[in-house]
């Protein structure tokens, strides 16, 4: 029945979040945490568990609970985008949105690391982690399916609108990053600790690929575009970050977080990009090139508050919020933003760990409106083996040019655009 509700609360909700267009510009949501905190509405500063703690939260590492553990973890991201026009009656009346492209596609993350505590006599606990994952990635796919047109005569069989070609434009690359840290925890009165703890992260250098081709069937290009096709790489430079963290507990079942999280910028020598004039959007092309190159990637700081309460009558549950200022400063067209978290979760009779959780965020994207996202999960305990799944769920919608520009068309309304996406992982932790 849990399940149930859980997946018509999914399909039911009209949920806003990133939209793939502009992965090639901004990236994706560089916070992908472990599966339990991104469960609980990504409220990863207090609920990261295994080496995640090591990127956002190097304090938790102090504590004897994590022991000595390994933990791998696999991300899926699935996108279905819709690219829709409106249709006009002949009074130039409005009648709906014909869909005109369809696309779907994934990319997929891996990420894993080791961790380890010991007692510090006289001291506290002690703990040390590495930790490797994605950053983010910068993949998109669009392909559309270009139509022609057939003046057909009496007694001949054939298509009015017959198919002519494809209209692609792939982009790839992830970077991945490499976190070393420690933590320690210091005991201070009974019902009072604090814990400290700071790590570096380590961007590694990534290539990102650039490709745009028209792939005709016939001579006729009416509808197809006139723009060069494009075979492009990028190489990125590799920078660093640095994450400092605080947890004190309040009583037995208070915890309080800070956190600060370093920008890191990874800019190549050669880049531009462009907004167009009337939407403020980031723009693929000009009226005869792709106007991309290099990169000007910004991973944003992070300055996180937290606070959790924790229940234990007859069945454990946890209320958590955060709080996280994300500052770009000046860079590009981006604006700083805030991100509203709430998660919960609940221990039953099974000991099996129901999660779910909301994200409110302002707009870092100035033309675009704040977005909100639905995530849910759960956990299991099996010996030393702890299993750990989650979910997220998101839909956009935005107006945006047409991605493909034909010469000699003369329609003024923008495209709508309609992103879904469905982010689900696995993790498994071992402790020994």
């Amino acid at each position: 029945m849990l399940y149930r509700i859980i997946i018509l609360i999914i399909f039911s909700q009209s949920l806003l979040f990133g939209q793939s267009l502009f992965n090639r510009f901004v990236g994706t949501d560089p916070f992908m945490g472990s599966a339990r905190s991104t469960s609980m509405g990504n409220t990863h500063l207090l609920n990261s568990t295994g080496s995640a703690n090591v990127r956002f939260n190097p304090a938790n590492l102090g504590t004897m609970d994590l022991r000595r553990g390994f933990n791998f973890q696999v991300n899926r991201l699935s996108v279905f985008e819709r690219w829709s026009m409106p249709v006009r009656d002949s009074f130039g009346e409005f009648l709906t949105n014909a869909d005109y492209v369809a696309n779907e596609f994934s990319n997929y993350g891996i990420s894993s690391g080791l961790i380890g505590s010991a007692k510090l006599p006289g001291i506290g606990i002690a703990g040390m982690g590495i930790h490797y994952a994605p950053l983010a990635h910068f993949t998109y796919h669009y392909s559309e399916e270009v139509r022609g047109s057939y003046s057909i005569e009496d007694g001949e069989y054939a298509s009015k609108d017959p198919f002519v070609g494809y209209q692609n434009l792939s982009i790839n690359g992830t970077p991945m990053v490499t976190s070393l840290g420690g933590g320690i925890q210091l005991k201070m009165l009974e019902d009072f600790n604090l814990r400290i703890g700071g790590a570096i992260n380590l961007i590694e250098s990534i290539t990102i690929s650039d490709r745009v081709n028209v792939d005709t069937l016939y001579s006729d290009v009416t509808n197809l575009t006139t723009l060069p096709d494009v075979n492009a790489t990028t190489k990125s430079p590799t920078t660093n970050f640095m994450t400092f963290s605080t947890i004190m507990n309040w009583a037995s079942n208070i915890q309080f977080g800070v956190s600060l999280e370093g920008e890191a910028k990874s800019t190549t020598t050669s880049y531009s990009w462009s907004t167009d004039s009337t939407n403020g959007l980031f723009q693929y092309f000009d009226d005869s090139s792709y106007v991309v190159s290099g990169t000007n990637y910004m991973k944003p700081r992070v300055l996180s508050l937290a606070i959790s309460f924790i229940s234990d009558f007859e069945n454990i549950m946890s209320i958590d919020f955060e709080l996280d200022q994300v500052t770009y400063k000046s860079h590009l067209n981006l604006k700083n933003y805030k991100q509203y978290k709430l998660g919960f979760e609940y221990l039953t009779q099974m000991e099996t760990a129901i999660r779910g959780g909301l994200i409110y965020r302002t707009a870092s994207i100035p033309a675009m409106k704040p977005v909100s996202i639905f995530t849910f999960g759960f956990g299991k305990s099996l010996g030393n083996l702890i299993i750990d799944a989650a979910g997220t769920y998101c839909f956009q919608s935005f107006s945006y040019p047409d991605l493909f520009p034909v010469k000699g068309d003369i329609r003024t309304d923008y495209d709508l655009v309609r992103d879904s996406q469905l982010h689900l992982i696995l993790g498994l932790t071992y402790r020994f």
